[in-house]
């Protein structure tokens, strides 16, 4: 085999890349055999999937580079911008969904300015409570996954056929910039209710991999220029290194995520009461993308995102700098007996055309449910296609027993 990098790098290469798919894999093991929150978890599992991905992609890259330029890179980079999608959804879940965030924790919050000087004086400022506002930032995040397969697939062919590659350069870096940027308004709009969950760790698992692939990359690249590192023409020696170092930076992320993204919080003894999904079903679920497919279409259309389908009680007590206020009324929201009784005008069209959930807002259908759940066979443990399980060893650690425990303690003191 031909090695692009000294033999003892290549082997520390191989050695970190197999250790950090090992760590990630019992992470995430660990995570579908204690899947008692499929909304939370499957977005938790497909941001530890990146690690394992990458550290395949690093190793072939340093193996095959010419190859792995042109048809496996895409590969991470589509997964790249996918993560940076499924990190803010996490983020919109921990605070309790879409409606949640529009309709209470951003009333009564003045406009922001944005941070950046020169756009701070120009643009408007940033309204969370505008459901408006929030689908332009969550555009904003999302147009970078719909962005990337297209550039990657042109890139390729660019490679290929030795075309000019400048101008999807610079489309691409408008689209990076673009979703990180309404992705740092996100965080600071809502700064104050993400801090109880301590989500700096999580976030710094997922930036520090995409920032240490584009700011090692660039790095590196301009090594190349100067001369500190030899370009050869049977390989792009700056690219393999660049892949080199990641390879071995893999381990400190594996390890990040498994403490970051700990599966200890959903265990039986944090969730005591909480049934389980089997493990295969819990594989189908994670992996089932039934729900970005909705929420893509949702978001790409975007016509449930108005003041009829995030009506909330408490936006009286909106910022009277909001624009949430008079925007209400121009969508139709009128009052009456002097004020106690609030109404919506043609509101049997919008009611007719959509319902809500409690997450993301409008579903656009009823929910159906299963007609034997609500019979009166009930649940047969027999069954082993029946989805969840409930741990018989988790009684130890309920409410009940754990008064047990101290009941028996004071009785034995005495």
């Amino acid at each position: 085999m031909n090695y692009y990098i000294p033999t003892w790098w290549f082997l520390l290469c191989v050695v970190s890349s197999v250790l950090s798919i090992i760590i990630s894999s019992y992470s995430i093991t660990r995570q579908l055999l204690n899947y008692r929150k499929p909304q939370e978890q499957r977005l938790v599992i497909r941001i530890q999937m990146m690690v394992p991905l990458f550290s395949v992609t690093c190793l072939l890259a340093c193996i095959y580079p010419k190859k792995s330029e042109i048809w496996i890179d895409p590969i991470r980079e589509i997964y790249e911008s996918f993560v940076i999608y499924t990190f803010f959804s996490l983020l919109t879940l921990i605070l309790g969904g879409e409606r949640k965030i529009i309709t209470e924790l951003s009333i009564g919050k003045a406009p922001m300015k944005h941070p950046i000087f020169l756009l701070g004086n120009v643009l408007p400022r940033v309204d969370m409570s505008d459901p408006a506002e929030f689908l332009h930032i969550k555009r904003g995040i999302l147009q970078y996954v719909w962005f990337k397969p297209v550039y990657c697939l042109a890139m390729s062919l660019s490679h290929t056929y030795n075309w000019d590659t400048k101008l999807w350069v610079y489309l691409y870096n408008i689209s990076a910039t673009w979703s990180l940027y309404d992705l740092a308004l996100f965080w600071k709009c809502l700064y104050s209710e993400l801090q109880q969950y301590n989500p700096w760790s999580k976030f710094l698992c997922v930036k520090l991999i995409i920032f240490a692939s584009y700011w090692q990359g660039l790095g590196i690249g301009l090594m190349c220029k100067l001369g500190i590192i030899e370009n050869r023409p049977e390989a792009n020696y700056g690219y393999v290194y660049q892949n080199a170092v990641m390879c071995v930076e893999m381990i400190g992320f594996a390890l990040g995520h498994l403490i970051a993204f700990n599966w200890f919080s959903y265990s039986s003894k944090t969730i005591p009461e909480g049934a389980r999904m089997r493990f295969k079903f819990a594989l189908r679920d994670c992996f089932g993308f039934g729900d970005l497919k909705w929420d893509f279409k949702t978001t790409f259309f975007g016509e449930d995102y108005n003041y009829r389908h995030f009506d909330s009680a408490e936006f009286v007590m909106a910022h009277r700098n909001s624009r949430s206020r008079m925007g209400r009324l121009q969508q139709g929201l009128r009052y009456a007996n002097g004020g106690r009784d609030r109404y919506w005008v043609q509101e049997g069209d919008a009611a007719s055309n959509s319902s809500y959930n409690s997450s993301y807002g409008s579903t656009g259908q009823e929910e159906v449910w299963n007609d034997f759940l609500q019979g009166e066979s009930g649940y047969i443990p027999e069954d082993p296609n029946y989805p969840v399980i409930w741990d018989v060893d988790a009684y130890k650690y309920t409410r009940d027993m754990e008064r047990l425990r101290q009941t028996m303690r004071r009785s034995y003191e005495t």
